[in-house]
């Protein structure tokens, strides 16, 4: 209800469902029973001004109103349209730079190099040709285009 009503002035329909949920409220929480809910609801359908309206709610609590969560109120503004905030750069990643230089395929081809040197030490010496060498010329391409690029 407005607070600057008259006792003889009507409401509007808009009032009449405002008055209406603090009603179903009311009942929800409990502070009203079955037969009086209906009752209060019968009245409210009924009655046109704001004098009669006003004992319908008036040993209800007051309208409660939405409160923002903590969790947003101490959140930062987004930033302006066409400013970029600095992005926290990740010291884990700074620190391990040559062993992320050729993400996955590195560990691929430490493996093969590895399985190489067994073959020729198995061989008694005799070394293969140096077929890891098929897998270092890509991983190398890789490395280098990210050697310029920034994380």
């Amino acid at each position: 209800m407005p607070s600057q009503y008259q006792p003889h002035q009507r409401f509007t329909e808009a009032d009449r469902e405002k008055i209406a949920g603090r009603l179903r409220d009311a009942f929800a929480d409990g502070r009203l029973d079955q037969p009086e809910f209906s009752s209060r609801l019968d009245q409210l359908y009924a009655v046109q001004t704001y004098g009669e309206l006003e004992p319908l709610v008036r040993d209800l609590p007051p309208v409660r109103t939405y409160q923002t969560p903590a969790v947003v109120q101490n959140a930062t503004p987004a930033p302006a349209p066409g400013e970029f905030p600095e992005r926290q750069r990740s010291k884990q990643a700074e620190s391990h730079g040559l062993r992320n230089l050729g993400g996955g395929f590195t560990g691929v081809v430490a493996l093969n190099v590895l399985i190489w040197g067994v073959i020729g030490v198995a061989n008694g010496g005799n070394w293969p040709h140096f077929w890891p060498l098929w897998l270092l010329i890509p991983w190398a391409i890789i490395a280098m285009g990210q050697l310029g690029k920034r994380r």
